[in-house]
């Protein structure tokens, strides 16, 4: 797996970038189709001092992207803290991908035997982490970025799923958590 190792408003030592490459060179032991490893290290002017330091690890597993992002005093505490989070990500992908290969089979199996009284294993029901109890149908206008934001302030929401205006595309508006907007523009590949 190869890691890069980028500073963002700030230089990186180089005993800071060879210790991140050692800490995230050690998640493809949890999953070895990791390709790449991408770590942020940046430096913030906050008050607090205890989340100084904004440690971002993004890694691609075969096209499925997983990340995290850590605050600490320190580089290297903010590097541990989000190749911990990091493993925990990776162990809950991998639970998903054994659930649903192990629910794929399980569906071929009554398949192939066609009974009908089937009940589902109960190891299955304990990786599932969460389920969809709620769903909500709206609809949707096009708008452009200022009234997606608009919107979204009077709902008090975190973020806002639109159509943009513009370009005749759904886009994700979200808040950030150094107060600033983001927008999630899906693409199709």
């Amino acid at each position: 797996m190869e890691v890069i190792v980028k500073g963002k408003h700030t230089a990186v030592s180089a005993q800071v970038k060879d210790y991140a490459r050692a800490k995230v060179g050690k998640l493809d032991r949890y999953l070895p189709s990791l390709r790449e490893a991408v770590v942020e290290i940046a430096r913030e002017g906050t008050r607090s001092a205890s989340e100084r330091y904004v440690v971002q690890v993004t890694v691609d597993s075969s096209g499925t992207f997983l990340r995290a992002e850590e605050r600490a005093s320190q580089p290297r505490a903010a590097i541990d803290q989000a190749v911990d989070v990091m493993a925990r990500q990776i162990r809950r992908h991998k639970q998903r991908l054994y659930s649903r290969s192990r629910s794929t089979l399980a569906k071929e199996v009554t398949l192939r035997k066609a009974a009908p009284e089937v009940e589902e294993p109960e190891e299955e029901e304990e990786l599932i982490l969460g389920k969809v109890v709620r769903v909500k149908r709206f609809s949707i206008k096009p708008m452009t970025e200022e009234e997606a934001l608009e919107q979204m302030e009077l709902l008090g929401h975190d973020f806002f799923l639109f159509l943009d205006a513009s370009t005749d595309q759904y886009a994700v508006l979200y808040r950030r958590r150094d107060g600033h907007y983001g927008l999630i523009i899906p693409e199709v590949s």
